[in-house]
């Protein structure tokens, strides 16, 4: 008897220890021809000395029909026929798995990945809980390609420290050109929400545990962490087209917090407008510099986003890495270049040493009339709430005193309406307004606000 338990508790370690502890992942897309979608999972796996990514996980399209996916990156180290993954730091792998599907008719379906032996987290209720994670489609009897939002920064690269601000930009690109929104929601599993999931901010709570996501760069910025340990967040981003929501994808990510005596490095733009509007014909530049604090560690200097990847003439940024690294990001604006969303590029600066990161985010936006019609110096950060949105909008800019001028433009640039704020908060009347993307711009002694929201469609 002694003997069979120990031979059963010997295979329980071993299944234990191979079996692939997934710590996160996104469900991306793309239409490839009428009715049909291949998709793509990316998933994140925790690394020891013999975990691999799963060979195969299975992905359901959400017309009651499934399909196995294989995974498809990396080398196959362990000869059994299928590549390993990619290891992309000491503690995380990476498995790319892609499968198609033709479905019988149009609409939005839901994509989903439901997998078990997620990692434990801190903020994840009492009870382990299985890895799970949704995107939702737009399927069409369209002969042309569209395709999802993807992502141009990994997932859960960075680490992160007590007491220190913790950063983090996907960088998400919609190829089609279609309006992003970002925003945080609970973690689902394959029916409700994870029990008992408490947001990062609520483990030893107070002003100085601020966790917030801006909804249209997807900058994710928590002001601090309190206490060392795993937290689990969604961002999920969704696409606007006309107004009216097209697609969804979630990226499930684990924030690493750890007891570190190091602070991020310092990252400088020379131009650090987060809305910049260009020109088709303009070349943009912008420099960069970073430097660890204190000074002296290797940092690596990266830029990100759709505009480096895509088209004809792409932009240039080169990565640069040394104590100082310095380095000019240049973009010659074409005419293919000319769109209603704005592009989104995510400059960053990495500790090679600590392993902590930097992000400063940039849009620019294409315009045929420049609208900034006011020498102001000074950008002031502006909101806008609810966006998307409709009826009347709730306008806050806690840093410039009333009275304000402001004026809202559309996606081709023309003015829509213009006023003046008398104080803060303001309200902004869109009922009148189609569906679509507009830019609103209020300025005042102190310096000028420009923010894009979204009229929902009708």
């Amino acid at each position: 008897m002694k003997n069979i338990l120990l031979l059963f508790l010997s295979i329980f370690f071993a299944v234990s220890l191979n079996a692939a502890s997934i710590r996160g992942g996104e469900i991306t897309f793309q239409q490839t021809a009428p009715l049909t979608l291949e998709a793509e999972l990316h998933l994140y796996v925790q690394a020891n000395a013999t975990a691999t990514v799963p060979d195969s996980v299975t992905l359901c399209w959400g017309d009651g029909n499934c399909s196995t996916a294989w995974v498809s990156n990396g080398i196959d180290a362990n000869n059994d026929g299928l590549p390993d993954g990619e290891q992309l730091t000491p503690v995380q792998l990476l498995g790319i798995y892609r499968v198609s599907h033709t479905y019988g008719e149009t609409g939005q379906y839901t994509l989903s990945v439901n997998e078990p032996n997620r990692v434990i987290v801190m903020n994840g209720g009492l009870e382990p809980f299985p890895f799970y994670v949704e995107s939702l489609a737009m399927v069409t009897e369209s002969d042309e390609p569209h395709y999802s939002p993807v992502f141009f920064e990994p997932a859960m690269l960075d680490r992160s420290a007590v007491g220190q601000v913790f950063t983090h930009l996907s960088a998400a690109f919609d190829r089609d050109g279609d309006v992003l929104v970002h925003q945080l929601l609970i973690p689902k599993l394959e029916e409700g929400t994870i029990p008992g999931y408490q947001e990062p901010t609520s483990i030893n709570p107070g002003p100085n545990n601020q966790l917030t996501i801006d909804t249209g760069t997807g900058f994710l910025n928590w002001d601090a962490p309190q206490r060392p340990g795993r937290y689990l967040i969604n961002i999920m981003v969704s696409t606007y087209r006309d107004g009216a929501l097209w697609e969804q994808v979630t990226r499930d990510m684990l924030i690493e917090v750890e007891e570190l005596m190091a602070l991020p490095p310092a990252l400088t733009l020379s131009d650090d407008t987060p809305l910049q509007e260009v020109q088709v014909g303009d070349v943009v530049e912008l420099e960069a510099v970073a430097q660890s604090i204190p000074f002296g560690e290797e940092v690596e200097l990266t830029a990100a986003g759709g505009l480096l990847a895509f088209f004809n003439t792409p932009a240039v940024f080169d990565t640069t890495t040394g104590p100082q690294p310095l380095e000019a990001f240049s973009w010659m604006v074409e005419p293919e270049d000319d769109r209603a969303a704005p592009y989104l590029v995510s400059f960053k600066a990495k500790d090679l040493s600590s392993g902590l990161s930097t992000f400063i985010p940039v849009q620019f936006q294409v315009v045929e009339e420049l609208t900034g019609s006011v020498d102001v110096e000074r950008s002031i950060p502006l909101r806008v709430f609810p966006n998307p949105g409709a009826g009347i909008l709730q306008v806050e800019i806690e840093a410039l005193n009333p009275p304000a001028r402001y004026e809202v433009y559309d996606a081709n640039g023309a003015r829509v309406t213009s006023g003046q704020w008398t104080t803060f908060p303001a309200q902004l009347n869109v009922q009148q307004f189609p569906g679509g993307v507009y830019r609103l711009r209020v300025w005042g002694a102190e310096g000028q606000g420009v923010e894009r929201f979204i009229v929902a469609g009708k």
